[in-house]
């Protein structure tokens, strides 16, 4: 079964989920599947793992 995270967009505030093995601790920018913002996991107001 795949690990997920969830992430809050700092730009539109939505709430949407990321594959951890891919995404959690690395360098790569998320991209948010609502407002399409590109940022940095670090500015995002709220993480859930």
């Amino acid at each position: 079964m795949a690990r997920i995270f969830w992430v809050v967009c700092p730009g539109c505030k939505e709430r949407f989920y990321a594959h951890y093995e891919d995404f959690r601790h690395k360098p790569w920018k998320l991209r948010c599947p609502f407002c399409e913002l590109e940022f940095a996991q670090e500015e995002s107001p709220r993480i859930d793992e």
